[in-house]
């Protein structure tokens, strides 16, 4: 009996201190990984909430930039870190499409991962060549069924988000046309500028520059509704008649699946506080970036929706890295 209630209270003094262990994070620096270069939107976006992180936390949250293989890379490296909330990751859209675009990954989009918070969504500007005859998407629609196959899309890559929506453009309106892979989204908007492509579904502050001097014109945005940014730029959804039609760039904060729901929480509740900062709001909306955050069940609904509509693509079109 003495033995017993010894053991019991040993347990029961370790219990608040693993508690409070959990609560307490973070206690030294904490590495939020991104899986793309420096120096892009997405790491600037990326860059900005772990400055607020930082600041919110009383730790600092350092980027780590581990760029490769289609994000790949940071993706498997983070999969088997430690669930002990000192490895943050701010995935994206690749997430999702890599194990049905690659088929290698060393990861498991639902397995490997616990659900943080969704961070931001970031649509993409269908632009053309300023000589291009279509003026409006159904002069472009026009076009493309008089033009089988003879007009070039740029793409920043196979597997892209900008690829991707461009592949379901093309399935959902039955238009062909032909895509033309670039090594990244710069190259492929300035080849749309100077007339080399024709069109090209672009990040949006990548087509602002084109835009504004005239050397591009916009046809529509991908959003499911107009963007702040460019509020006269209509939806694909509302001008090509496609309800549900939406291909955004979106960015997700997850951890490695068993980090403690005490860490996950307050992690969470971190990036609600920063989404709703009007600072990074303002900062990121003129470049046609919305600033969001969710609960992990809300992200865990989005992630499974978005799962479908691009592994449904991906198989049903074919579609393979080059």
């Amino acid at each position: 009996m003495k033995r017993s209630m010894f053991l019991a209270a040993a347990l029961a003094a370790t219990l608040p201190l693993a508690a409070f262990a959990q609560t307490d994070w973070p206690t030294k620096p904490v590495s939020m990984v991104v899986p793309y270069p420096a120096g892009g939107l997405n790491d600037a976006v990326a860059r900005v909430y772990a400055d607020k992180l930082t600041a919110i936390l009383g730790k600092t949250v350092l980027v780590d930039n581990r760029a490769g293989a289609a994000t790949t890379v940071a993706s498997n490296s983070v999969a088997k870190a430690a669930p002990d909330g000192y490895t943050i990751y701010a995935g994206g859209t690749s997430l999702i499409v890599n194990p049905t675009l690659q088929g290698n990954v060393q990861y498991d989009p639902h397995k490997s991962f616990d659900l943080v918070s969704l961070m931001s969504f970031t649509p993409f500007i269908l632009q053309v060549n300023a000589d291009f005859p279509p003026k409006n998407m159904q002069e472009l629609i026009d076009y493309l069924k008089a033009n089988p196959g003879k007009v070039n899309v740029a793409s920043p890559g196979v597997g892209s988000t900008s690829h991707m929506a461009a592949e379901l453009f093309r399935a959902r309106t039955g238009l062909k046309y032909t895509l033309v892979p670039y090594r990244g989204g710069a190259q492929g908007g300035q080849d749309v500028a100077a007339g080399n492509t024709q069109m090209m579904f672009s990040a949006s502050l990548e087509a602002k520059p084109y835009l504004d001097s005239k050397k591009t014109r916009a046809i529509a945005i991908t959003s499911l509704t107009r963007s702040p940014a460019f509020p006269d730029i209509p939806t694909i959804a509302e001008s090509a008649n496609l309800p549900d039609f939406q291909a955004i760039f979106w960015q997700a904060m997850v951890v490695p699946a068993g980090t403690p729901k005490p860490i996950v929480d307050k992690l969470q509740a971190a990036i609600a506080k920063v989404a709703a900062d009007p600072d990074m709001i303002e900062r990121f909306k003129i470049q046609g970036v919305e600033i969001k955050s969710s609960t992990p069940d809300e992200l865990k609904a989005f992630y499974l929706k978005e799962e479908k509509v691009w592994t449904t693509l991906i198989k049903e079109q074919g579609i393979k890295l080059e």
